[in-house]
């Protein structure tokens, strides 16, 4: 009798049906079948089952927005959640994959996360509600094995990281990413996950995450909730779901140290910039990416060069060796504001390479003025402009005694052909970068320029990217925002940066103090006004 049971089951597993293995099927079972076919949600609750870490194996019970999405991914082909933690999204995605490889044929599933061992515990929890199923819901098992699955239906789920190689080389119908905000090295991924998805018609994607600063997936979800991507937006914050009240709000808050703001991004589906940006998490959230005029997989271009204008091409240059980036800037520096108007980021390419594209790119944008880093092998790119390419335009930099460094004309023996990055350079340039940005002085265009600023946050003294995260793009202009404020940028582009700032900063303070519909006052009147206007405030 042992040895009949065996045979049935799929290596031993007497809850797994063998491929192959023949089932009767009853008047009833046929139509349950066909119904759990139609109806995933009716599925899901009458025949999934889940470890509850009290009660052992239960039966699925679907809440309102479980079923929102269960119902989304099944009409739609794209849907981004944007969930609370702990609100049943990983039981939503078992339950969503699940009813597609029984009843669909000859479909993969890849079932991406961060960090593999994620994905292989939601893969785990698929083979447990799996093998609870009634053998007649069941496909044949042809694999049963720690990352993936094969059914005799030619379905397969295939769990893994979110690298590049993930699942290169293969076809993929539907495509499940957990935590995708914290999928790094995101354009990376994605452009090598992108062929796998895009060959078929009715290929799906899930995305479920809590936020993570304005990256990828915020992208991502902004672009579905403007009907922009072809996405679907489901937004799941800590009130829908049940049990979770007032009471449980000022408990959880508690645990976290009150912490308001990781709350609001955990619970509240909140996208915020990090903790301590350099620019403002609300100036941050506002800023608002364009779409490139012309594109390539490093470089993004958003307007092309006008006659007459004045550019300026800030460059940052790393070793090639897939670690950093090597990056630049384009801003048009004709009038204020100032533009971004290209930019070019690579962490393969090697230095003498970089050199011919940036010549390639100054030349093309009026012979833009350009500063290069050269605190590592930068000099060695900067050479290169210098002796071979005969860049003209290229700016140099010379002590200042106390003041640090300033851009100089290049005549000076002890002259360096670009700039070395010290302390003070780079708190000149953040202040300015600061005030740029904030004053709506510094049009940012470039989503990956923003994502950066995000993650720029204050560190001791300083600002740097938070781990895991590049600041690349903003490192360049950071050495703009430095730029702007030298005696030499003021000659070429006969703009006062610095003043200009000041200039407006008052502006904005005197329209703050004026009675809202008024804009223009006598002096005598708005002095009157003033007076007034302080002694109501009992100065």
């Amino acid at each position: 009798m042992a040895s009949n049971i065996q045979a049935k089951g799929y290596n031993g597993n007497v809850n797994l049906k063998r491929k192959g293995t023949d089932v009767e099927f009853t008047q009833e079972m046929v139509s349950e079948f066909l119904k759990c076919a139609k109806d995933p949600i009716y599925f899901s609750e009458k025949y999934i089952q889940i470890v509850h870490v009290d009660h052992g194996l239960i039966p699925i019970k679907m809440y309102d927005y479980q079923k929102e999405i269960c119902t989304a991914i099944t009409e739609n082909r794209r849907v981004t959640v944007n969930t609370s933690r702990q609100a049943g999204k990983t039981t939503t995605a078992v339950a969503v994959i699940l009813h597609y490889v029984i009843f669909n044929d000859f479909k993969t599933c890849a079932l991406l996360a961060n960090k593999g061992d994620a994905a292989r515990e939601i893969l785990d929890r698929i083979k447990i509600a799996y093998e609870a199923l009634p053998s007649w819901l069941q496909q044949g098992v042809i694999e049963w094995n720690k990352g993936s699955v094969e059914f005799e239906n030619g379905c397969k789920i295939i769990a893994g990281s979110t690298s590049s190689s993930a699942i290169r080389g293969k076809s993929i119908s539907f495509l499940y990413i957990d935590e995708t905000a914290f999928v790094e090295n995101w354009d990376e991924f994605f452009a090598s996950v992108f062929p796998t998805i895009s060959s078929g018609n009715t290929t799906k994607i899930l995305f479920t995450s809590t936020p993570n600063g304005l990256n990828h997936f915020y992208k991502t979800c902004v672009g579905a909730q403007e009907n922009k991507n072809g996405y679907i937006y489901i937004e799941v914050p800590w009130n829908k779901v049940p049990g979770r009240d007032d009471k449980w709000k000022k408990e959880t808050l508690a645990a976290m140290d009150f912490d308001q703001q990781k709350f609001s991004q955990e619970f509240e589906c909140a996208f915020l910039g990090s903790s301590g940006t350099l620019i403002e998490g609300s100036k941050l959230k506002n800023m608002v990416d364009l779409t490139p005029i012309a594109q390539s997989q490093t470089m993004k271009v958003y307007e092309q060069p006008e006659q007459g204008h004045v550019y300026c091409c800030i460059v940052d240059v790393s070793r090639g060796k897939g670690l950093d980036y090597s990056a630049f800037q384009i801003i048009d520096v004709t009038q204020m504001p100032y533009k971004q108007v290209c930019v070019y980021r690579d962490n393969n390419i090697t230095p003498i390479d970089y050199a011919e594209i940036i010549y390639r790119s100054i030349e093309r944008y009026n012979e833009a003025y350009t500063l290069i880093e050269i605190n590592d092998i930068g000099e060695q790119v900067s050479e290169v402009l210098h002796y071979e390419f005969e860049v003209d335009t290229l700016m140099f930099t010379e002590s200042a005694g106390r003041a640090g460094k300033r851009l100089s004309t290049g005549f000076s023996k002890n002259s360096d052909k670009g700039i070395r990055t010290t302390k003070n350079v780079k708190s000149i340039g953040c202040n300015m970068l600061k005030m740029l940005i904030e004053q709506d002085q510094l049009i940012i265009n470039d989503f990956q320029t923003i994502n950066e600023l995000s993650t720029f946050s204050r560190k001791a003294n300083s600002y740097e990217a938070e781990s895991g995260c590049h600041d690349d793009l903003v490192m360049c202009l950071v050495l703009f925002g430095w730029m702007t404020d030298q005696a030499f940028f003021k000659e070429v582009t006969d703009i006062n940066t610095i003043d200009k700032l000041r200039s407006r900063n008052e502006e904005e303070l005197m329209e703050s103090l004026l009675p809202i519909g008024f804009n223009t006052y006598d002096e005598d009147i708005l002095e009157d006004e003033m007076a007034g206007t302080a002694q109501w405030l009992n100065y």
